[in-house]
């Protein structure tokens, strides 16, 4: 018996064909698009992001997300005169909030960022009295000795005659201004202080990043400390 051919497939067979697996690729696409959507926030920040299109999020920032949020600064220092400005601009930002806001300290986010030169003003007057090179970095001398500095002129208001001009972390610290301190400039000053002195680098290490001024944060580096304080809200305020 010979066998009945069958149909050939026609223009109208093939597009149904077409469009049946269409339609079998749209529903998965659909799917996954939905699952995606429904992700709780929690499961969103698992992948590494706040929501969809945020930075990312790095346990190393968390600090400052917990600083108050009514307004947010953040000032760049990266000289010793850009400290005086950085400090001398952050105290008249709160004063003005204040006085023409009626906003207090505690309604404000403020952060120094410390870097490059003007890093070696994050650490306590313990650290710059121990470790000579600290001071030297001023490349200028204390009036009263005529020698490098063996405190950090940064904590001494009473001092007018210092490279600070009198401007002082102290009362910052107290009215909750928190400072971001480049690590990578931190970790060359211990390089330079462990070969000057004879001494074990990471020793030097611990010993600086337990004596930093209060309120103050190791991060990868100044700039990156920056970057990351206007991500998360803190306007641009200079320093230099």
């Amino acid at each position: 018996m010979t066998p009945t051919p069958q149909d050939p497939a026609t223009p109208l067979d093939d597009r149904r064909r077409f469009l049946a697996r269409a339609g079998a690729l749209i529903g998965a696409s659909t799917l996954s698009a939905s699952t995606l959507s429904a992700a709780t926030p929690d499961e969103q920040r698992a992948g590494g992001r706040a929501a969809a299109g945020d930075p990312l999020v790095h346990a190393a920032d968390a600090w400052m997300n917990a600083l108050p949020s009514g307004h947010r600064m953040v000032w760049d220092a990266f000289t010793t005169p850009g400290a005086v400005n950085a400090g001398r601009f952050c105290s008249n930002w709160i004063a003005s909030n204040g006085s023409g806001y009626d906003l207090k300290p505690t309604q404000l986010g403020a952060i120094i960022v410390l870097r490059s030169l003007a890093t070696v003003t994050a650490f306590t007057d313990a650290m710059w009295a121990k470790y000579p090179l600290l001071g030297q970095q001023l490349r200028s001398t204390d009036p009263t000795t005529s020698k490098p500095y063996t405190i950090n002129p940064f904590m001494h208001p009473e001092r007018g005659d210092t490279p600070a001009q009198g401007i002082s972390w102290a009362p910052l610290i107290a009215q909750g201004v928190h400072f971001a301190v480049c690590a990578g400039t931190t970790a060359g000053l211990v390089q330079a202080i462990a070969a000057s002195q004879s001494l074990s680098a990471d020793e030097v290490h611990a010993d600086l990043v337990a004596n930093q001024v209060g309120n103050a944060h190791q991060m990868a580096t100044g700039i990156v400390a920056l970057g990351r304080a206007q991500e998360k809200g803190f306007t641009y305020g200079g320093g230099g």
